[in-house]
């Protein structure tokens, strides 16, 4: 189930990168394999996480089929269509959104670490409520396109690498490695060849 869960991890960045909606239903379908992997090695919180990447997967693919109509009626009424509707667009993040993720992330976390400290046996579980307190703000950000999602990414994906092989989730470790790698390509990607829109 590990090398199903790692192979659908793999297709789900890359759909990610180029902004492609079916990465929520590979994404969906990874965090079902994730569930079962996770479950099975004790890791609580990390199979938590997956059930709330299965169930934002719908808002997702909703969101960002809305965001390509808007790109593509913007290039309708500016009269540039030569891209089709088909470019990545992204967001800044506001300050009440900021203000907002910042209060869930600190009440995810310090409901997950106590938890996972006095309800479980979760091996590790302050790298595990962080990663996944990160991660649910992490994908609450990419659901909405902003490009800033990316550098969370990047922390949580390091974190998650040595949370895995601490476990001897061995494959599973180095796929949150290229996760890194793809995600700071995927920062960059979006800034460069990505539209910012302003609603």
């Amino acid at each position: 189930m590990e090398y199903f869960a790692f192979i659908t991890g793999l297709l789900y960045l890359i759909l990610e990168i180029r902004q492609n909606s079916i990465m929520w239903v590979v994404g969906g379908i990874s965090a079902i394999a994730y569930i079962i992997v996770f479950a099975e090695n004790s890791l609580f919180a990390a199979m938590g996480l997956q059930v709330y990447y299965a169930a934002v997967s719908l808002y997702g693919f909703y969101r960002w089929r809305k965001d390509k109509r808007l790109a593509r009626r913007r290039e309708e009424e500016t009269g540039d269509e030569t891209r089709n509707g088909d470019e990545i667009v992204y967001r800044h993040i506001g300050v009440r959104d900021l203000l907002l993720s910042m209060l869930l992330f600190a009440a995810v976390f310090a409901s997950l670490l106590t938890f996972l400290r006095n309800m479980t046996g979760d091996p590790m579980p302050l790298a595990d409520a962080l990663a996944t307190a990160l991660s649910i703000v992490a994908t609450w950000w990419l659901s909405r396109s902003y490009i800033c999602q990316w550098l969370v990414w990047i922390c949580v994906d390091i974190l998650s690498a040595w949370l895995f092989f601490s476990q001897e989730l061995y494959l599973t470790s180095v796929l949150y490695l290229i996760y890194t790698v793809c995600a700071i390509y995927g920062f960059y990607h979006w800034r460069k060849s990505g539209v910012l829109i302003k609603k």
